[in-house]
């Protein structure tokens, strides 16, 4: 009941459905990432696995019940997706090993300060340059 009614009051409903759904994609990030790291892969390794086990779920799911895309999927659309996700893996990969090699923060730390700090440059970049309200587009 809470999550509906937060859903239907205005457009700053957009986070939360984003929040929805990459707390869906960040419970499948975090059980293969430390899947692949309990069997002895390297972190980076096991971050671009798990990252990218998520991305065309969220693609979907944001495309169609986040930003509300009507129009045709088209591949312009789809390459800043894939761009937007390439950067933020790249930059919460840094985070981890900022974390653990500057900061000697344990490894479900430094994941979970990296996870947070991806989803806010993801949700920025996402609402901004990739899923742009139809009305924008024209301008």
């Amino acid at each position: 009941m809470l999550i509906k009614s937060l859903l239907t009051k205005n457009k700053s409903n957009k986070f939360v459905k984003f929040g929805i759904t990459g707390i869906i994609n960040t419970v499948v990030d975090l059980i293969v990432f430390f899947l692949f790291s309990s069997i002895g892969m390297t972190y980076w390794i096991a971050q671009s696995i798990s990252y990218s086990s998520g991305v065309v779920n969220s693609y979907m799911v944001n495309r169609k019940w986040t930003f509300q895309q009507t129009g045709k999927r088209n591949r312009n659309e789809f390459s800043r997706f894939v761009a937007v996700n390439l950067i933020t893996i790249v930059l919460s990969t840094l985070v981890i090993k900022i974390g653990l090699q500057q900061l000697n923060l344990s490894l479900f730390n430094a994941k979970l300060i990296a996870t947070l700090f991806g989803m806010g440059i993801n949700y920025s970049l996402l609402n901004t340059w990739v899923f742009i309200a139809p009305s924008m587009k024209n301008e």
